[in-house]
């Protein structure tokens, strides 16, 4: 019951309810190629529990994991962490980094041009930011942990602003991810649709995080033990990258100092 009442936005492979928002993270950090990590000075900015970092530490010179929270995980010998209130990246210098990931944390930030400011100016010449965030289109309620979602054309115009050479591209899911997906939309229809005055969308944030977590674990328990096979057998391999359509889970931005 405990586990119920844990932020949705903090996920990890300890349970298969949350195992199709662990995959899409995972694939996300697969995604990045190789030679924008091998023997890189890396960045992450929002590490949550660690488990990226956990994964790309042993390719990269160094790794700093940035958060308002320490991660679960073990710092590996080449990584260090550093507590940030984002966006502003104090103590972080110009032109340090190679590499910046920022995986499903600009929802979260209030200026997020600000962020960008920031990341560009502790990118390197030639440095690279690997970013996803969800795709407003595709969302199924409003989640009060983000300050906002984006539409594509939003997307794309907010990270050219910063950086000319953008490119936004979608990440999407094969038949057993949309499965899943159409599954979930129907049960989060299910629950919505007592909304009849749409206080979700009315309502302070703060007032809902409490509910909406607890719904939206509740859900992903149930949805397990409906379809328990396609749950669980979701690995990151179900999705993949292709060009930027409105039916996108998330936009996966590559940006070029």
């Amino acid at each position: 019951m405990i586990a119920l009442l844990k932020t949705a936005e903090r996920a990890n492979n300890s349970s298969y309810i949350n195992n199709y928002v662990f995959q899409r993270h995972v694939f996300a950090y697969r995604a990045i190629p190789v030679e924008h990590l091998q023997n890189k000075q890396v960045l992450e900015l929002g590490c949550g529990e660690g488990y990226g970092m956990e994964m790309l530490a042993p390719h990269v010179a160094h790794y700093l994991a940035v958060d308002k929270k320490k991660p679960v995980s073990k710092l590996p010998a080449n990584a260090s962490f550093q507590t940030c209130n984002l966006p502003i990246l104090t103590g972080i210098a110009d032109n340090s980094y190679d590499t910046v990931i920022c995986f499903q944390v600009i929802e979260h930030i209030k200026d997020d041009s600000a962020l960008l400011h920031e990341i560009r100016r502790i990118l390197k010449p030639g440095g690279r930011l690997f970013l996803t965030t969800p795709n407003r289109l595709m969302s199924l309620s409003r989640n009060p942990f983000h300050i906002r979602e984006y539409l594509p054309r939003e997307m794309y115009a907010l990270a050219n602003a910063h950086f000319p050479k953008a490119t936004v591209e979608g990440i999407y899911g094969n038949q057993a991810v949309m499965t899943y997906y159409e599954e979930n939309k129907a049960s989060v229809n299910r629950i919505t649709r007592w909304d009849i005055f749409r206080l979700q969308y009315r309502l302070p944030a703060f007032l809902l995080r409490i509910p909406y977590s607890l719904l939206n674990n509740l859900n992903r328990f149930l949805l397990l033990k409906k379809i328990e096979d396609v749950t669980a057998g979701i690995v990151h391999d179900d999705f993949y990258q292709h060009s930027l359509r409105d039916d996108c889970l998330d936009y996966f931005v590559t940006a070029v100092k």
